[in-house]
């Protein structure tokens, strides 16, 4: 017991040690060992000690690691400038129409100093590029694993948009093992090869070599992408519109190398080798006497079970999945029984030492905590009954899988709900045949097109098993298909506080607990506050503003008691890319936001209605207001995007914003500032009518206690109009124009007295937004001045004891973020 409770102590102080404080990292490695050296000393007298030993090797290891990750930065005075670099490709290479990406390794660069391990994007020049048309495609010279070149990379340091339950890609950096983002600028050198490759690259270049050979056979095919995700992990061949089918149907897990895949193959030619073991002699000297029939199968399936991982991208899933084998196989040969208990715990403490940052993957907890349920519940499989018609055994087996099934679906429903803000009400049927179909029919047949690919068997050998192993893909997507539009696929859960997770991990151990242990119905209890539970609802005259993180954009979100108002929607970046679909509407999700009420789009310009057309796909909208006419932009869009006229969700109602309308909810007041209803006034306080900056809607929000301006991109003059028209002291500004020179005068500031400015824009933004003079004006009238860009999201609420505000990077600081400035 006390050597299960050291792996365990070992594996989740190393684990958890990466959610610490960033201030506790800095500390000394030679600390965590002193504390485990006093610990084994008091180990002598008392054996629970030992426990503590190892937890503090497991969190003096990960500390080391993150120390020596953290040491490799970009000096500040290179970021954003352009070095001189001479590096080699490490990774597949991700490639699009106009671009390629991949990893590399530093080895010289001009100056110095570059971190080791870089992410390169190098992309095509072109002229005008079009936001609603995909980039022709571009020729770039053959790029792979392995290759080195010279080239002239703009730097910087990761850096991504920080949103609550957004995606972290400073977190994936630091998991990936790049420190630093290189843009190619110019035109690259490729240099000699040098043939001493690491092992590391070696695979890469395998691969690389094992995906142009698969390509000719699978990318015309529907599901071609996904047959590539299937042999050799590269995930990135799936389209975002097939992620979204495996999500609402729970099927992710099949379409990436799980434990599934590996399991299915090795235990597969295991069976295979050992019939064949069994009958292969040479005259009187018979194999299986030599060697026994079990021990070489069980050699061969976990060597096929290494091979399928390494070529398939040595994923934590797969990791853990290989390790269980090499467990439970060399146990096998020697004759020892670990138990299900040890053989996980032995596997989950090799994938944490072989990398420290597994603990930050999804995958680690979600993979770990299915096969502690298959081990738990494997007594159902050896109910299977032996007598009987063979409909009956099939039947009880089905059952079985059915039961084990719905045993891992409530399992990790307390996990998957937080993660994804929804259940599938889809994956119980959609994996009670995907499960089979494409674990032991898709993925076997795929890897045979892989092998015969790679031996330059006959074309028409590759294409039967191609076209066999897409028409059985093909056949189980189609019923995932129509389950996945069904409304009723998943069901949005919001993101609750940690507490409430916690109690749902407890009530699912109650309700996996043997009958006679305690009531299933407290289990129950416990569950479902964390799925049905809403926020606490506001008080009268109580206001929360969001200013979310959408880059070199807007879109700010107000909630009131009962409603919410998006005042802008972002930016757009392609034809299937803005941050409406990006930012705005996970976040909705995630709040548990099923519908807006208002809906604001202060002007056309692109930055701020780029997400619109997403946005109002994702949740019904009450009511618009806007400076221009919505129905025309979102009729031009569909011509734009070459979709069918009127395929774009409307708001049930579309009014212009104009000076003095106003309306109140819930005891907090909204009221526009901005543009007059006559054109008259409109040209005296302005002049030029092309200037959509000029219309802008300036949009106030009165509560009980505290008030809020939002500007749009409203300029110097439009600001002294609606002073003149009697605007007085504000609580909270979001700046106009993202701090640009050409807002926030300096009559403006002084009447506006405000306590929070806040400025949404880019990092490191080619505009250099905020403008210095302007975020000192604000500062020197007293008003705290926030940056998207360093603060993340910024969350403000108005409160009846005072007006709270807090940034996503302050909030919920990590080492791998960059810090706010204090």
């Amino acid at each position: 017991m006390i050597g299960r409770a050291c792996l365990a102590a070992f594996v989740l102080a190393a684990t958890f040690t990466h959610f610490l404080k960033p201030t506790y990292l800095t500390l000394p490695v030679w600390l965590w060992l002193g504390a485990a050296v006093l610990s084994l000393l008091l180990a002598q007298r008392f054996s629970f000690f030992y426990v503590l030993v190892f937890a503090c090797v497991g969190a003096g290891y990960s500390v080391w690691h993150i120390q020596d990750r953290f040491a490799q930065f970009v000096p500040a005075a290179d970021i954003n400038k352009v070095s001189r670099v001479e590096l080699e490709i490490q990774s597949l290479i991700q490639a699009g129409s106009n671009y390629r990406q991949f990893q590399a390794k530093v080895l010289r660069s001009q100056p110095p100093g570059l971190p080791e391990q870089i992410l390169v994007r190098w992309t095509a020049a072109q002229g005008h590029r079009s936001l609603y048309r995909e980039p022709s495609v571009q020729h770039f010279p053959e790029l792979m694993p392995g290759q080195r070149w010279r080239m002239s990379l703009l730097v910087r340091p990761p850096q991504g948009a920080r949103n609550p339950h957004g995606f972290d890609a400073e977190r994936h950096a630091m998991i990936q093992g790049w420190r630093a983002v290189g843009s190619v600028r110019g035109q690259p050198e490729r240099l000699a090869f040098d043939p001493a490759q690491s092992w590391s690259t070696w695979t890469q270049r395998l691969r690389h070599h094992l995906r142009g050979t698969l390509g000719p056979y699978v990318q015309e095919r529907r599901w071609g992408g996904v047959m590539l995700a299937l042999s050799l992990g590269d995930q990135a061949s799936i389209a975002p519109s097939d992620w979204l089918i495996f999500n609402r149907t729970g099927l992710t897990h099949l379409v990436s190398i799980s434990g599934t895949h590996v399991t299915f193959l090795a235990v597969l030619l295991a069976a295979v080798v050992s019939w064949c073991w069994r009958r292969l002699r040479w005259g009187r000297w018979v194999l299986a006497q030599q060697v026994p029939a079990p021990v070489a199968a069980t050699y061969i399936g976990i060597a096929a079970a290494g091979a399928y991982c390494v070529i398939a991208g040595w994923g934590v899933p797969a990791q853990r999945t290989f390790l269980m084998l090499l467990v439970l196989g060399v146990c096998r040969i020697r004759g020892l029984h670990l138990g299900a208990s040890r053989t996980l715990l032995i596997a989950a403490l090799c994938v944490v030492l072989h990398d420290p940052w597994s603990g930050l993957t999804t995958g680690f907890y979600l993979s770990f905590a299915a096969v502690s349920v298959l081990f738990a519940f494997g007594y159902l499989m050896g109910q299977v009954p032996q007598p009987g018609s063979w409909w009956q055994r099939w039947g009880r087996r089905i059952w079985v899988a059915t039961q084990l099934q719905v045993l891992i679906t409530l399992a990790l429903l307390p996990a998957l709900a937080p993660l994804f803000h929804e259940i599938s009400l889809a994956s119980l049927p959609a994996n009670a045949y995907a499960i089979t179909l494409i674990g032991s029919l898709v993925t076997p047949l795929v890897l045979l097109l892989l092998l015969l690919a790679a031996l330059q068997a006959p074309p028409t050998w590759c294409e039967s098993v191609a076209y066999f192993a897409h028409a059985v893909l093909d056949f189980t997507m189609q019923p995932t298909v129509w389950l996945a539009e069904h409304s009723l696929a998943s069901v949005p859960v919001p993101a609750q506080h940690w507490a409430w997770t916690v109690l749902a991990l407890l009530g699912v151990l109650l309700m996996l607990l043997p009958k006679g242990f305690v009531s299933r119905l407290s289990g129950l209890s416990l569950l479902l506050p964390a799925l049905t539970l809403r926020p606490s609802l506001m008080q009268e005259g109580d206001w929360d503003l969001f200013a979310l993180d959408v880059g070199q954009g807007s879109a700010v979100v107000l909630r009131t008691r009962s409603q919410v108002l998006l005042f802008d929607v972002g930016n757009r970046y392609g034809p299937d890319s803005d941050e409406g679909k990006r930012s705005i509407a996970p976040w909705l999700k995630a709040k548990g936001i099923g519908r807006v009420d208002t809906l604001v789009l202060s002007h056309a310009d692109m930055d701020h209605v780029g997400g619109a057309r997403s946005v109002l796909a994702a949740v019904p909208v009450g009511r618009s207001y806007s400076s221009f006419d919505l129905d025309a932009h979102l009729s031009r869009e569909e011509r734009l995007l070459s979709v069918p006229a009127g395929s774009s969700a409307r708001p049930e109602q579309a009014l212009p914003c104009e000076q003095d309308v106003s309306w109140e909810v819930d005891g907090v007041r909204f009221r526009f500032w901005w543009p007059p209803a006559d054109e008259a006034s409109f040209k005296a306080a302005y002049g030029r009518e092309e200037d959509k900056n000029a219309i802008s809607c300036v949009l106030e929000v009165q509560g009980h206690r505290h008030s809020a301006l939002l500007l749009g991109d409203a300029g110097v003059a439009q600001e002294q109009a609606i002073v003149a028209a009697g605007l007085g002291p504000i609580d909270v500004v979001v700046v106009g124009h993202h701090g640009s020179r050409t807002s926030s005068g300096a009559h403006f500031v002084k009447q506006m007295q405000a306590g929070l400015a806040i400025a949404q824009l880019g990092w490191w933004n080619r505009f250099n937004h905020p403008y210095p003079l302007v975020q000192a004006r604000w500062e020197r009238s007293g008003a705290l001045f926030l940056r998207t860009d360093q603060w993340g999201a910024l969350t403000v609420e108005s409160r009846p004891s005072a007006l709270y505000y807090f940034g996503e990077r302050d909030r919920y600081a990590r080492y791998w973020q960059s810090p706010v400035p204090p």
